[in-house]
């Protein structure tokens, strides 16, 4: 797993943190979906507990942007966190029956970021991609085609996390394609198929 250092305020209040899945994930308790279908996350009872108040506050930014999703209709959530994709177009999705490996699937939406499979082929050109990637401007709106929108650009990113992130693509594929999980704060985990 990869985190980063954060060093600016673009999230709320973010001061010079490193945040993990897991610490995204010890948010999971305070999080719920309301009567309409929206998430909501007590931060009340977080702050008394000790959470960090950056990591709730980018954690209520990320709902926020799910929740205007659900507005849409683009997505549905349901009591158990659970998020579904009302979008019949799918991202990438089926298997290249050329290619090697496990299959494509579309974005997952997670109450903590994103996920998604993809196939060898799919994973040689995310891989190429973002190795290409000169400017985090460019960086960012790759994220979002394979991804899905990201909310807000994380402080601290450069061009050398998408560096990373093609070589840990690279380095997990193995010709059967990988599994990728990302957070709202671009913290990424890739393992193979």
């Amino acid at each position: 797993m990869f985190a980063f250092e954060i060093s600016d305020n673009a999230y709320s209040d973010i001061g010079t943190l490193t945040f993990t899945k897991d610490d995204i994930l010890t948010l999971e308790k305070y999080i719920s979906v309301n009567k309409k279908g929206f998430f909501e996350i007590d931060k009340k009872q977080a702050k008394a507990d000790g959470v960090n108040n950056s990591l709730l506050n980018g954690q209520e930014d990320y709902l926020k942007h799910i929740n205007s999703l659900i507005k849409t209709g683009e997505l549905t959530a349901n009591e158990s966190l659970e998020i579904e994709s009302n979008n019949t177009l799918a991202l990438r999705s089926g298997h290249w029956w050329s290619c090697g490996g496990g299959m494509n699937t579309s974005v997952s939406y997670h109450w903590w970021g994103y996920s998604r499979y993809a196939c060898d082929c799919e994973t040689q050109r995310m891989s190429a991609d973002f190795n290409s990637c000169a400017s985090v401007g460019s960086g960012i709106t790759l994220v979002a085609a394979y991804f899905g929108a990201v909310p807000a650009i994380p402080p601290g990113l450069s061009s050398a996390y998408f560096w990373l992130l093609s070589s840990r693509l690279d380095a997990n594929n193995h010709g059967r394609g990988v599994y990728v999980e990302m957070t709202w704060l671009l913290v990424f985990n890739i393992t193979p198929q």
